[in-house]
């Protein structure tokens, strides 16, 4: 015999409003399995152990050959911004493609609430994982400062906690960044070996013949150069500081600047979801 059907305008049972697609309990639950298909593999270890050395080697190498004109925040940020920092949107790459390259993004799409919740999780979980990279290569950067032989007295060390706390959003950015466009292409190794040439070669040839022209200094507000600009920005300035002169950009509008790429490539990378076919 069914149940009796509620009567109009009656409250609906305990719990029941809880229960929708964007409910805590389903978003958390996702949340839970992406953590557990990314610790799953050795790809977030493998990303982080060269990130932290690479850290470490940088302010090394930098604190023995700058000698008295040594300064510790830019070298943390130089650390951080222009070297470990790749390795936080390979992990967003990486974690957004891989149900594509083991086949098991049906399955995932066929049991989540919906394809937008999927695409949240995988952002919370990656935002967490990118800042627990900096979490990581800052300490090593530090350390490496050390034994360097750097000067590390009250205001400069003062200053590597505020790069290395900035850098938890940053990386936090890159990894997000990484699963928006690896959500849009989808192929593994043709997200990566894109994304690295653009960063490393394309976007230094554009800011090099921009330099050439009359738009001047341009990298600032190009997504790796703004990734980047947020953190030496921060170490050149102080807080709230930086010049528009030359079009070089203060940190925090530099870290603005790159928010609002890392928000086009989730966004995209949703749209292109939503509209894709599943088999």
């Amino acid at each position: 015999m069914s149940a009796p059907a509620p009567a109009p305008g009656a409250a609906p049972a305990p719990g029941a409003e809880h229960d929708g697609p964007w409910s805590a309990r389903a978003l958390l639950g996702l949340v839970v399995a992406e953590s557990r298909k990314a610790l799953s593999t050795s790809a977030w270890w493998a990303l982080l152990l060269p990130a932290a050395l690479l850290s470490l080697l940088v302010t090394l190498l930098t604190a023995e050959v700058a000698g008295l004109a040594f300064t510790p925040s830019l070298a943390q940020a130089l650390a951080l911004g222009s070297f470990a920092a790749k390795f936080a949107v390979v992990f967003g790459l990486v974690c957004a493609t891989a149900e594509d390259r083991h086949r098991t993004v049906t399955t995932s799409y066929l049991t989540s609430p919906g394809r937008p919740q999927l695409l949240v999780a995988k952002v919370v979980v990656c935002a967490a994982a990118g800042a627990g990279y900096a979490v990581v290569c800052g300490l090593l950067g530090l350390l490496g400062m050390v034994l360097g032989g750097g000067r590390l007295n009250g205001p400069e060390l003062g200053g590597v906690f505020e790069v290395s706390a900035v850098a938890m959003l940053v990386f936090a950015l890159w990894a997000v960044l990484g699963v928006g466009l690896g959500t849009l292409l989808r192929n593994q190794l043709a997200a990566i070996v894109g994304v690295l040439v653009y960063l490393l070669l394309v976007e230094q040839i554009i800011s090099g013949l921009a330099s050439l022209s009359s738009l001047g200094r341009i990298e600032d507000y190009l997504p790796g150069g703004a990734g980047t600009a947020s953190l030496t920005g921060l170490a050149e300035s102080g807080p709230f500081g930086g010049s528009f002169g030359g079009l070089v950009v203060p940190w925090w509008l530099a870290l603005l600047i790159f928010a609002g790429y890392t928000t086009v490539a989730v966004l995209a990378g949703a749209a292109a979801a939503q509209r894709r076919d599943i088999t």
